[in-house]
């Protein structure tokens, strides 16, 4: 995601697939628990927002946390939120509804959690791509924390296309973030805010009915195009953050030449852009600890979020994959991998990372190629 026209692309690419379908449940998680999933605002009460039109306006955030439970019945609720859509839906000039019915099914705690409260939880912390909503990774997140994981996804105000806070207002997006480097800083310090707010106020985020611990010594930093940025930068700055992953995103920022001693994973889609080669080739040599670049097979920039999965849930789905391409022409798209195959790919190797970062015992899918998952490449390590 690099600006404005790109977010258009993507609010078009759920139009295509609303035009045609009224009700479409996205499939649900795939791992052992079912997962509840609670959305909140954040105010860091000591900084000033850099990109708000109010001078001494402090910096606010909206956060979504995924967290594995064993009771409780499925709900579907709206994929986007309505004001979310609806402003989709007016920038396009579209009729009305037409980017409100796509719903994901998560996890009611209508009876007491079966859990080990004395187990503490792994954590990731999820950043998006530049332009993006957190919202359009919750069915990716949502399958991780299926299998056991704590998962916290962050939005970044101004530099999204549009936040919605709990009492209604709406912060867009730049209509142009060209500062970059000050976007990267802000969203480094949103993530760190983040798990200050987890550690030190963990009842705002994570759901009441949730009540083990979680592993906050130690945590996982995952993040898509300039959320992988952020990841790379944020562990440079908070050591906290014991590994990781950058999904299709260009570096940015000191990490460059300063490099990382954890381990980090570059994970790009099938062939690379010129500004993502180079950053990655510019910083390999500064990472210290293990290090691997993956790239994945038949993929291009939007594969690493849930829009393949989104679409594929649709009976006709190669016809709106066709119209998708037509419409985003040279701007990144989805790739010709199937949705959930993609779903499970990225899930295994998120999950199976994050356990490396956490616990320090290094799995043979992260050792070399895996014949579980032919569509990874292993371009080095």
């Amino acid at each position: 995601f690099g600006n404005q026209a790109i977010t258009m692309r993507l609010l078009i690419l759920c139009t295509l697939f609303q035009l045609v379908y009224s009700k479409v449940n996205l499939p649900g998680p795939s791992g052992p628990c079912q997962v509840e999933a609670r959305s909140a605002e954040l105010v860091d009460t000591s900084r000033i927002d850099p990109f708000s039109p109010n001078r001494n306006a402090t910096r606010a955030i909206m956060v979504t946390s995924f967290v594995p439970v064993y009771c409780g019945e499925v709900q579907y609720e709206s994929y986007l939120p309505p004001k979310i859509a609806q402003a989709g839906t007016q920038m396009l000039n579209l009729p009305n509804g037409t980017l409100e019915s796509i719903q994901l099914g998560s996890w009611s705690s209508g009876e007491h959690s079966r859990r080990n409260e004395t187990q503490e939880y792994p954590v990731i912390i999820f950043s998006p791509g530049l332009s993006a909503s957190r919202l359009i990774y919750a069915n990716l997140l949502e399958n991780v924390a299926s299998n056991g994981f704590a998962v916290v996804s962050v939005d970044h105000p101004y530099d999204a296309a549009a936040v919605e806070f709990p009492d209604g207002r709406i912060v867009a997006g730049k209509a142009n973030m060209s500062d970059i480097p000050l976007a990267v800083d802000t969203r480094v310090r949103d993530v760190i805010f983040t798990l200050n707010e987890l550690s030190n106020n963990t009842k705002s985020i994570i759901p009441p009915s949730f009540p083990s611990k979680l592993q906050l010594d130690r945590v996982a930093l995952i993040g898509h195009s300039l959320g992988g940025a952020t990841a790379a930068q944020a562990m440079l700055n908070d050591t906290r953050f014991a590994g990781g992953i950058n999904f299709d995103g260009s570096l940015h920022g000191s990490v460059i030449q300063q490099g990382l001693d954890r381990p980090f994973i570059n994970f790009g889609q099938a062939s690379l852009a010129d500004s993502e080669y180079n950053t990655w080739n510019e910083t390999w040599p500064h990472l210290r600890d293990f290090k691997l670049q993956l790239q994945l097979k038949d993929s291009l920039h939007l594969t690493f979020s849930d829009l393949p999965v989104v679409f594929d849930s649709a009976p006709s789905a190669k016809a709106l994959r066709n119209a998708t391409a037509r419409t985003l022409g040279s701007l990144p798209g989805l790739g010709t991998l199937p949705g959930l195959r993609v779903r499970t790919i990225l899930t295994h190797y998120i999950m199976e990372a994050s356990r490396f970062f956490l616990r320090g015992k290094k799995p043979a899918i992260l050792r070399g190629p895996s014949s579980a998952y032919p569509e990874v490449m292993y371009v080095r390590t």
